[in-house]
């Protein structure tokens, strides 16, 4: 069923072959906005979102500065206006610490931290001009629980909540909330073993990307619940003595 909740609404959404990244797309598709996507399969995307007219597909592999790049210069080149931006792209490896490759933790640090680092960097650029923009950073409850197994996944997605926090700060000036949110334990290809389908996350994205001008930035999200992941060191409640 759709709706024009978001009508006139243009969306970038990274990682948008498959599901998370698949299930907000075709949200913001049945809710009127334009969806730019982009990931490296695009002939799934293609498969996936064939009953919809307004999307822009951009094949793009993130693990490789240089797909980053042309991904920017082509957006820059098509769009004039960013209305939302959902860093969605992600990638998860199973190791121990002791017997992590250095290459894996180089393409966590690629794939989930600087991608939408410099995506956000330009992006903000034409949101800044518009004085408009919603940024979602897609984190994970990894980044607070610190599983074991997971370091190159949990400390990237850690990075990707204090670039949240910083660019809320850089941006206060502007109609531009950037926040990050944790869609919970949901059954992917990542995580196949998950329990929760991915539409759980849907109300928690809608509502950051719906914000008014006096709502959160640089804030975390699960479940439609705000969580304190920066207490402030000022305060004697966050303090104990050893």
């Amino acid at each position: 069923m759709v709706n024009n909740k978001y009508k006139g609404k243009v969306v970038l959404i990274t990682g948008a072959s498959s599901g998370i990244g698949e299930t907000i797309t075709n949200f913001f598709l049945k809710s009127g906005a334009h969806v730019i996507v982009c990931a490296r399969r695009v002939a799934l995307m293609k498969t996936n979102f064939q009953k919809f007219n307004k999307i822009t597909y951009i094949k793009s592999d993130l693990s490789k500065p240089s797909e980053t790049s042309k991904l920017l210069k082509i957006i820059k080149r098509r769009f004039k206006i960013i209305d939302i931006l959902i860093n969605n792209a992600g990638v998860a490896y199973y190791s121990p610490v002791c017997k992590i490759k250095r290459e894996k933790i180089i393409s966590s640090i690629e794939i989930n931290f600087l991608s939408p680092l410099f995506i956000t960097k330009e992006i903000l650029k034409l949101m800044k001009k518009n004085n408009y923009g919603r940024v979602i950073n897609i984190s994970s409850g990894g980044a607070v629980n610190c599983e074991k197994n997971y370091l190159s996944y949990s400390a990237t997605k850690a990075a990707l909540n204090t670039l949240t926090r910083t660019l809320a700060k850089e941006t206060k000036s502007y109609n531009v909330k950037i926040n990050s949110m944790s869609p919970g334990p949901c059954k992917t290809s990542m995580f196949p073993k998950n329990p929760f389908d991915p539409l759980v996350c849907i109300p928690t994205v809608d509502y950051l990307a719906s914000l008014k001008k006096s709502g959160y930035s640089g804030e975390y999200f699960t479940s439609m619940k705000k969580i304190n992941i920066f207490p402030d060191l000022k305060s004697n409640k966050n303090q104990k003595k050893i």
